[in-house]
């Protein structure tokens, strides 16, 4: 009520004073004694706009070779899909302008998706969030809002869900473990006592897997709750992309299972997998999903057909992997200690610090390369590197050149860096 009394009491004086009222932005500035944005908040956006700047300029018909993409199964230019998606979206329109806790009847579209997801994934029941963020974040609120459960968080797992953590309340009992380290979990664990186990399945950062079976039998043992992010495993491992749980079998030793669909699916939602019980709360008792527009139609129809399509695409996923096997082993034979024992088409190469990190993705991006760049507070400030994705938009070609492109930029970077030889060898030290 404060602020509001000052930001009325400086319009006030604005009209009185015969000048033109301010506008609310600069009213709330000079309540605010300065700049709108933090500082924090300006700097960061800065260092990420310029990093990114080369996109700018980026479109379908430019010629380049994409390795940011994570359409690992090229359905974003599918036009089946793109075709039912856009007769979905002329029939039924937007048809929910409401809030996601009113339901859809049983024989609606959107209920008939997430039967048919949760068929797929081999789960009790599944439903459809806007985004994996959305999801990420509901199920962190649904366990640990109103109790004091510890949660232990693998400190690659994606960010959303220690966002979803504090979301919850719970920053306070967050304990973040050394990546795929289950000795040590187990020894915060026996500190702190049983909670809520967080991790992916396949990790954004460098394509690693999670030791899945491992990870069951402890939380087992132990009495926790496992929660997996699965949205680089979706569509891309398993014989019908079923994901890295279902495929292993695991399905009833994880209690909460999200993933994005825009990776394989390209479709802009999530889904939180789980019980019956569990995919209600998201709907009726979570923030998110109190407070978000109902699922639309279009967008469940849309889902449907990626899911259908993604099951029958084999040929897509043995050509991801041959191409992830290619491109790992030129890597290596170019010098680069790449592990050849991972065919997840996520290969990353640390560079150290952000500014390192945008040379060298700039550099790439300037000879028609365009990887992702990951930089603090996405990664450790040690940490920046450099991501290729492997995906059905790139040719043997295409990979050549980029390993070829690789090997050349330390002589390239050299004069502007003035980095010797031990600094310009750790460009090289490829971390999958």
């Amino acid at each position: 009520m404060k602020a509001i009394s000052t930001v009325r009491s400086v319009l006030h004086q604005s009209i009185h004073a015969n000048r033109t009222p301010l506008s609310l932005t600069t009213t709330v500035k000079r309540c605010m004694g300065g700049q709108l944005p933090g500082q924090h908040s300006q700097e960061l956006a800065a260092r990420t706009k310029a990093a990114y700047s080369p996109f700018e300029t980026l479109n379908k018909y430019t010629s380049h070779v994409d390795m940011f993409s994570c359409d690992y199964l090229g359905l974003g230019q599918n036009e089946e899909l793109n075709w039912v998606h856009a007769y979905s979206i002329l029939r039924h329109g937007m048809d929910r302008i409401c809030s996601c806790v009113v339901s859809y009847p049983g024989d609606s579209p959107v209920k008939d998706t997430e039967r048919a997801l949760a068929r797929w994934l081999k789960s009790e029941s599944a439903a459809l969030t806007y985004s994996c963020t959305a999801a990420n974040i509901g199920a962190m609120e649904i366990l640990l809002k109103g109790n004091e459960r510890p949660v232990y968080v693998d400190r690659f797992a994606h960010a959303t869900l220690q966002v979803g953590v504090t979301f919850a309340g719970a920053a306070g009992r967050l304990h973040v473990f050394h990546h795929n380290d289950l000795d040590h979990l187990r020894s915060l664990i026996a500190k702190t006592g049983s909670g809520v186990v967080v991790v992916d399945s396949i990790y954004s950062t460098n394509g690693e897997e999670a030791p899945m079976a491992d990870l069951v039998d402890l939380c087992h043992d132990l009495g926790c709750i496992l929660v997996v992010d699965e949205s680089h495993a979706l569509g891309v491992i398993g014989e019908q992309g079923e994901g890295l749980v279902a495929h292993l079998g695991l399905e009833d030793g994880v209690h909460v299972r999200t993933t994005s669909f825009l990776k394989s699916l390209t479709c802009e939602n999530g889904v939180i997998a789980s019980s019956r019980d569990f995919t209600d709360c998201f709907n009726h008792a979570t923030t998110l999903g109190i407070f978000s527009n109902a699922m639309q139609i279009s967008g469940a129809m849309r889902v449907k057909k990626a899911m259908e399509l993604a099951m029958h695409a084999t040929e897509q996923r043995e050509n991801l992997r041959k191409l992830s096997k290619s491109f790992r082993q030129q890597l290596k034979e170019a010098g680069f200690p790449v592990r050849t024992d991972i065919d997840h088409p996520i290969v990353s190469v640390v560079v150290g610090e952000m500014e390192r990190a945008v040379e060298i993705h700039h550099y790439l991006c300037s000879k028609g390369i365009y990887p992702w760049v990951f930089f603090y507070p996405a990664t450790p400030k040690d940490g920046a590197m450099v991501r290729f994705v492997i995906n059905q938009y790139l040719t043997p070609e295409k990979l050549a050149y980029t390993v070829e492109t690789m090997k050349n930029l330390r002589e390239d970077l050299k004069p502007s860096t003035g980095m010797g030889r031990e600094e310009r060898s750790a460009i090289s030290q490829a971390i999958i």
